[in-house]
């Protein structure tokens, strides 16, 4: 694996050196080949952790930007070209990866060898250029430019064996007001956590362990929520979307009429908001109105525009309720009543397409990866009438 990783970098990266921190593993690694490219090999006889470990290679680089880089990543063509371009505008920059927790996460390909990650990660680099978003923190293969050491001091290395680390140093950096960035225009890929998976089969450490040790560590620094933090987001950002003639307050009220008089007008399927960006969606009685494949394909990009932590509130006709009412006494007046209630008939020309219970509302907004879900009461202050034929459902993007 480190071959493999050192090989890519000699073929993708001009005007570098490489420090190996060989962290005791047996037998001792040797440099391999690598050009022209300076190669150093720093040998400690125990597992000291990656944060020393880290921290041994910072101080011994010559360079003025530093690259945390694991051997279980494969960069691909010009990648540290793009990313050293945008520390002009950052101090911490990091790429886009398949295995990485947070807004770095991506999916391109497919890919089953080195040619073809090269290819699709160029794709994806041409598909996004100069897209960037900046954050409080990154993790993996972070670009920082190695004054920031001086200013703040290294890495935790408390953090034993590692975890953390990244997210705590980037957390105090922005204390003091350097700037992070993610290169939405990079792409590396990451086998992830392999150590972590060798360490555990010997029966040398327990994974789980490790990181609720560490994440309570982060928490007492920088709060319980603190992975939620990754965003920067303007916390004005909440949608309402499909408000028709009922705006809200501190909301973007968002309609696709215009005589409705709404602050956007717009689909709420085609946003101008980036991934990661809104922080609160209030979505009222509008998923009725399209069909079961639409308003699943509707609720999950929704939970992509929300930041992490971000919340949402979903309410429609409670057909329960309505066809319960109505088989009570299934008269021709009760069955209008229903359709009136139910099509909007007496109000709008806009026709539901799909029913809702609580069971599958609640389905639904979980499969879109919503948790913590909790249902509105008939009287809370998003719904327009407290009426007993709806339903609504609160949730929270992860």
């Amino acid at each position: 694996m480190t071959y493999d990783c050192i090989t890519a970098i000699r073929e993708n990266t001009q005007d570098c050196e490489i420090i190996l921190i060989d962290n005791g593993s047996t037998p001792p690694i040797k440099a391999p080949f690598t050009g022209d490219i300076e190669t150093r090999v720093i040998r400690n006889e125990e597992n000291k952790g990656f944060p020393i470990a880290a921290n041994q290679g910072i101080k011994a680089a010559k360079g003025d930007v530093i690259v945390l880089f694991n051997n279980d990543i494969i960069c691909t063509p010009r990648w540290a070209e793009r990313l050293v371009g945008w520390l002009d505008k950052f101090d911490i920059i990091a790429p886009m990866s398949n295995l990485v927790g947070g807004l770095q996460q991506t999916v391109i390909g497919p890919y089953q060898s080195r040619d073809e990650l090269d290819e699709a990660a160029e794709e994806f680099s041409e598909e996004n250029e100069g897209l960037c978003q900046e954050v409080n923190f990154a993790v993996v293969s972070m670009f920082i430019k190695k004054s920031i050491f001086d200013d703040i001091g290294y890495l935790d290395e408390t953090l034993w064996p590692c975890c953390g680390e990244d997210i705590d140093f980037c957390f105090r950096a922005r204390e003091v007001g350097y700037r992070i960035g993610i290169a939405q225009d990079v792409y590396v890929h990451h086998e992830m956590s392999q150590t972590f998976k060798a360490m555990q089969d010997a029966g040398l450490t327990d994974y789980s362990k490790v990181v609720d040790q560490n994440n309570k560590h982060l928490a007492k620094k920088w709060g319980d929520d603190f992975w939620y933090k990754q965003s920067i987001v303007d916390d004005s950002i909440r949608l309402n979307l499909g408000c028709g003639h009922y705006p809200m307050q501190g909301f973007v009220n968002v309609d696709q009429f215009a005589n409705v008089n709404p602050d956007l007008v717009c689909n709420a399927l085609d946003l101008p908001y980036a991934p990661g960006f809104v922080a609160e969606i209030y979505c009222g009685h509008l998923l009725e109105h399209l069909g079961p494949d639409e308003a699943r394909h509707a609720l999950k990009y929704w939970h992509d525009l929300l930041r992490p932590g971000g919340k949402i509130a979903v309410t429609v006709p409670d057909f329960d309720v309505l066809a319960k009412k109505h088989l009570v006494n299934p008269t021709a007046d009760s069955m209008r009543e229903l359709n009136d209630l139910y099509i909007y008939s007496y109000v709008q020309e806009s026709p539901h397409r799909y029913c809702y219970n609580q069971a599958l509302l609640s389905e639904v907004m979980v499969d879109a990866g919503f948790v913590k879900l909790e249902r509105l009461p008939v009287n809370h202050p998003y719904f327009v009438d407290p009426v007993d034929w709806q339903i609504g459902f609160s949730g929270v993007k992860p």
